[in-house]
């Protein structure tokens, strides 16, 4: 390819990002007091009562809240009427998890079955992202802050079904198999990435830079080893979790296959590097997935997403 190629593709695919623009700039914004709840540190002694200051302001979103701690998965001796009470029996993790989905919910209300099966796989990498944090503490990444972009991840997909739905349906068509063919044929169809265009709806929400940036290059291959606490560190949670999704626990055909089918189809394409097996051994990951599979349903159950 010559340089004036090069120049030529860079120059569509600009202008073309450059129209979808537009079309972000006319989605809601995040709701005010689910932006604040998001900016919480579930670890701070004053989570819960912060939490519990802010979702007082959105009384929809409180009862929302309330009735997930009353349903039963979780199970509450005493039926549970108040907030406090809520973030008590549920945890921070789970409540903050619960609390983001909602968030983008608000703006995406998915009304086709294709929509659904795009949060399908949204929450699935979300919920195996929280879970890959957590197995490898010395990543040092909050699990609520590896479910939050995970969940946010293929923002830009959405953004894609919301204004384009036809040549989002053309991507999915060309079939392709893992996370890592998808980028390529964005451009083919689009000229431009929904990592690209994922990055610019962050920007729109005010979600901060460095997520945006990670959502930008979520399809990077990482090099070398990770820094524990840096951004890689959190793609790292994210590609696994997404590359899981896709191969795995959104697949057809996931109860079909062996115990022995599904450690080979991890180990062929969720763990390829030498660093990613370093960090995380392939049947590790593997007697995690039935739990990833059971939360990310539970989920999806409760934001009230049925396909």
């Amino acid at each position: 390819m010559t340089t004036s190629d090069t120049t030529l593709i860079r120059m569509r695919s600009k202008i073309a990002l450059h129209s979808m623009e537009d079309k972000i700039a006319e989605l809601p914004l995040l709701p005010q007091v689910l932006v604040r709840i998001l900016q919480l540190d579930p670890k701070s002694e004053e989570y819960f009562e912060e939490f519990e200051h802010s979702a007082k302001e959105d009384p929809a979103f409180a009862v929302r809240v309330i009735a997930l701690a009353n349903s039963a998965a979780s199970s509450p001796i005493a039926p549970i009427s108040v907030i406090r009470d809520a973030l008590a029996r549920m945890g921070a993790t789970t409540v903050a998890s619960f609390v983001a989905s909602l968030a983008v919910q608000r703006v995406f209300m998915p009304t086709e079955p294709n929509q659904i099966l795009l949060w399908k796989h949204s929450i699935s990498t979300a919920v195996g992202a929280q879970r890959v944090a957590e197995l490898v503490p010395q990543l040092q990444i909050p699990a609520g802050h590896a479910y939050l972009v995970g969940l946010l991840h293929d923002v830009g997909r959405f953004v894609m079904f919301e204004h384009a739905p036809k040549q989002l349906l053309a991507v999915d068509e060309h079939n392709w198999q893992t996370p890592d063919d998808l980028e390529a044929v964005d451009v083919e169809v689009f000229n431009f990435t929904h990592s690209e265009l994922g990055s610019l709806a962050c920007e729109h929400w005010g979600v901060p830079d460095a997520i945006a940036e990670i959502i930008r290059h979520h399809h990077t291959p990482l090099q070398g080893s990770i820094a524990p606490g840096s951004g890689d560190a959190t793609t790292f949670c994210v590609q696994v979790a997404d590359r899981l999704a896709v191969t795995l626990i959104d697949n057809g055909d996931y109860e079909a296959l062996s115990d022995d089918e599904r450690i080979e189809r991890i180990a062929l394409y969720c763990l390829k590097s030498d660093e990613e097996r370093r960090l995380l051994a392939v049947d590790r990951l593997a007697a995690e997935v039935p739990m990833i599979r059971r939360e990310s349903e539970h989920l999806m159950q409760n934001l009230g997403l049925h396909l």
